[in-house]
């Protein structure tokens, strides 16, 4: 080996070991930043807010490091990227641009983050990062269960577990994640990871059952059994893709007729819940006036929840909540409400993308193992924003995961049709040389 040679190897060596320490601290990052885990420790919100805020700056230092993987990924979620564009510019127009701009910078900060880290790790690599951190973030759940009593139940949900998140819904929504991821990453690996990934799942499954997040459950059950059908169906995963878009097309149809119909109080007493859907038909039936009246723009991000709005008051008296909403609970109408239409036919278009970037890779691709699996979470996604809304928010594991594989499966469909392109040039080149050769003179 010549001394060249050896100092080749060594620098791609300390590159792939720089590399690796990057992504562990963003895992760190991640766990303090994308959960609750901060203020449920502390129990003090005021100090939590601001420890969350400090760790925005090394998140804004990993993603100028890898700027030209921002620049890629952006390039290649092109409406996501004007979505976010179009909330930044929505502070033209809040009724309280302050509020509005305190709140965007960690959108901004943790939206870049995800799109670099989507660009920069292989599609493998990034799902058992997915993996990794849900696993993660239930070990420390559970640890903080049996530790901390405000991880066993905040007001006014009782003693229902929430683990390091602030609400039994975070704790469902992670956990049904963690199921998925897990079982996913367990089927990557043999011997002692496997085992690791698979008690991971199974911790993932009984928190999802603590949590009584019966949301996250059904979409879990769901979820969970539409990617155990798409393993005996081999090369057949376009068919069930479609399938399951039929399917869920189908469901919440069915769900929707149910809630109109006598028949919702007493099915939905079977699972312990009222037909309102936990007063979320309520929010929505009072937000959609408002979205009516800033349709094509929205109010400004997040001010229409400012706490001195107007009609936030209005939304607890008229609709006898109880209590002040501070978002819609469904992400459809908090796209609405922070961007307007412009803004939902963007993430309209931007998700169109991605589902062609899945279909065409299936297409293409003989192991179509990672790409059901994307499409799965990528299911999950919009199925869990129906109830709640994790779109466009500001420091949200969901969120930042979502611009990470919805970026990744842009940039692996863009290879994949430009290398299509270049085998068809030159082809035609080939062609055209052998015609002008075989040309008699």
């Amino acid at each position: 080996m010549t001394p060249l040679t050896r100092q080749t190897q060594y620098q791609q060596q300390s590159g792939a070991a720089f590399h690796h320490w990057i992504l562990a601290a963003c895992l760190v990052i991640m766990l303090l930043v994308g959960t609750d885990v901060v203020s449920i420790v502390l129990w003090q919100m005021g100090l939590a807010k601001k420890i969350e805020i400090v760790l925005l700056i090394p998140i804004m230092g990993i993603t100028l490091l890898y700027y030209r993987h921002l620049i890629r990924g952006m390039t290649a979620s092109p409406e996501i990227t004007l979505l976010i564009c179009l909330t930044v510019l929505s502070i033209t127009w809040s009724d309280f641009p302050a509020y509005s701009i305190e709140r965007l910078v960690p959108l901004i900060v943790t939206s870049g983050f995800a799109i670099a880290l989507g660009s920069m790790m292989s599609m493998r690599g990034l799902l058992i990062f997915l993996a990794i951190y849900f696993g993660s973030s239930m070990v420390l759940s559970m640890g903080a269960i049996m530790t901390l009593p405000q991880a066993r139940g905040i007001p006014p949900w009782g003693d229902t577990w929430n683990g390091i998140y602030a609400h039994k819904n975070g704790l469902g929504l992670a956990a049904m994640t963690a199921m998925l991821t897990c079982y996913y990453a367990s089927r990557q690996f043999t011997g002692r990871l496997k085992t690791v990934f698979m008690i991971g799942a199974l911790l993932g499954v009984f928190l999802l059952i603590a949590s009584e997040s019966r949301t996250s459950q059904v979409i879990g059950l769901i979820t969970m059994s539409a990617l155990l059908i798409s393993q005996i169906v081999p090369r057949l995963e376009t068919i069930w893709a479609i399938g399951f878009i039929l399917f869920a097309i189908l469901f919440v149809g069915t769900i929707a007729f149910l809630l109109a119909s006598p028949v919702a109080e007493p099915l939905f007493a079977l699972i312990g819940r009222k037909p309102t859907l936990s007063e979320r038909i309520p929010i929505w039936e009072l937000v959609w006036p408002n979205v009516k009246e800033r349709f094509w723009l929205g109010w400004g991000y997040l001010a229409h929840w400012n706490e001195n709005a107007p009609h936030l008051r209005f939304y607890a008296s008229k609709g006898e909540l109880g209590f002040l909403p501070h978002y819609s609970h469904n992400g459809l109408l908090e796209t609405f409400l922070n961007a307007g239409f412009i803004g939902v036919a963007l993430l309209f278009l931007g998700l169109m993308r991605f589902f062609f970037s899945v279909f065409y890779c299936m297409r293409h691709i003989p192991q179509r193992d990672p790409f059901v699996f994307v499409f799965v979470l990528g299911m999950m996604y919009l199925f869990s924003n129906i109830t709640e809304s994790t779109l466009l928010s500001r420091m949200s594991s969901s969120w930042i995961f979502f611009l990470a594989y919805t970026t990744k499966m842009n940039l692996v469909a863009r290879a994949l049709r430009a290398d299509a392109r270049a085998h068809y040039e030159l082809r035609n080149r080939t062609r055209r040389a052998s015609q002008f050769v075989s040309k008699p003179t």
